[in-house]
């Protein structure tokens, strides 16, 4: 291809003359990116959280009513149930305000619904104990 100004041969990929400046009117290609898809899935995330503060919920808040354990097990139970599940909940929500793909936000809903029963049933827990003077303080 030759410079339609000053007759300078050009390569086929050029979008300028390099001497006189004036554009070939063809457009540089685009090279497609080999690069996979990096978003982070908080979806995923959130349902695996928000089933082990299920999990967990269950299993520590029925130990803590039935045994009538320490203050300081509350800890255990908060740390292991209420953070997962309300950062399960966060993470379900952002989930559902980006553009994702359907499985990732189907995934986002269960989780927070999930998530939402943990913590529920952990505060039902809790009343109970409170109610059954369960709780022991040191």
């Amino acid at each position: 291809m030759y410079c339609k100004n000053c007759g300078k041969e050009l390569s086929d990929e050029a979008i300028m003359c390099p001497d006189c400046g004036t554009p070939t009117g063809t457009k540089p290609k685009t090279h497609k990116s080999t690069e996979t898809d990096t978003t982070v899935p908080f979806g995923l995330i959130s349902l695996i959280l928000a089933c082990f503060a299920f999990v967990t919920g269950i299993i520590f808040g029925s130990f803590f009513c039935v045994y009538s354990a320490a203050v300081i097990f509350l800890f255990m139970i908060g740390s292991t149930t209420f953070l997962p599940g309300l950062t399960a909940i966060c993470l379900g929500i952002i989930a559902l305000v980006r553009k994702n793909d359907s499985h990732d936000r189907i995934m986002a809903i269960i989780a927070i619904a999930l998530a939402g029963v943990a913590l529920l049933l952990l505060f039902l827990f809790l009343v109970l104990c409170i109610s059954m003077d369960t709780l022991l303080v040191f």
